[in-house]
């Protein structure tokens, strides 16, 4: 089974599936509109700031890394235009992030905010 590509601690099941941080478990509420918006291929506004953000939002939960391509990699088919999906550049940017969650506030665009109650 493929380790999860993240710089927090992680623990694993007697099964071998990674258990959940505190951390990431937070991660996950507080931007869970901007993950399943991005994950389903439907994120507006997607320019190049708004792609760092979402990276380095995924950077804090197991298998972020690979959740990142497949967001991108859908998006490309969305947009019927696969081709402009490159998991080498996916791969050199990531190795560059540093982790810095964004406020909230930088997805007030999209119907219920970050996390998808407001």
């Amino acid at each position: 089974m493929p380790q999860p590509t993240t710089d927090t601690v992680v623990a694993f099941t007697a099964s071998g599936k990674p258990k959940r941080s505190i951390e990431s478990i937070g991660v996950e509420r507080r931007y869970a509109n901007v993950i399943r918006t991005f994950l389903a291929g439907e994120m507006p506004g997607f320019s190049h700031e708004r792609h760092v953000h979402v990276a380095n939002i995924l950077h804090h939960i197991p298998y972020g890394r690979e959740l990142m391509h497949l967001g991108l990699q859908t998006m490309a088919y969305r947009a019927y235009i696969p081709h402009k999906y490159s998991p080498e550049i996916t791969d050199r940017e990531w190795d560059k992030l540093d982790g810095t969650l964004p406020g909230p506030d930088a997805f007030a665009d999209l119907p219920g905010g970050a996390c998808g109650t407001l």
